[in-house]
């Protein structure tokens, strides 16, 4: 299941969400302060090359 991350406007804080796509708005809502007004993080990912036994 995909992570989102979250910052939210109104207090800064920045948070994950864990679910489908179709329920990622209706998820993002600050946990500290309820707001609804956030804004999508992007975070960057690494792949590695499997291991060469």
């Amino acid at each position: 299941m995909p992570v989102y991350q979250y910052k939210c406007k109104d207090c800064g804080t920045t948070f994950e969400v864990t679910c489908h796509l179709s329920e990622r708005d209706e998820q993002a809502v600050c946990p500290d302060c309820g707001s609804r007004d956030v804004e999508p993080v992007f975070s960057s990912f690494t792949c590695a090359p499997p291991p060469k036994w």
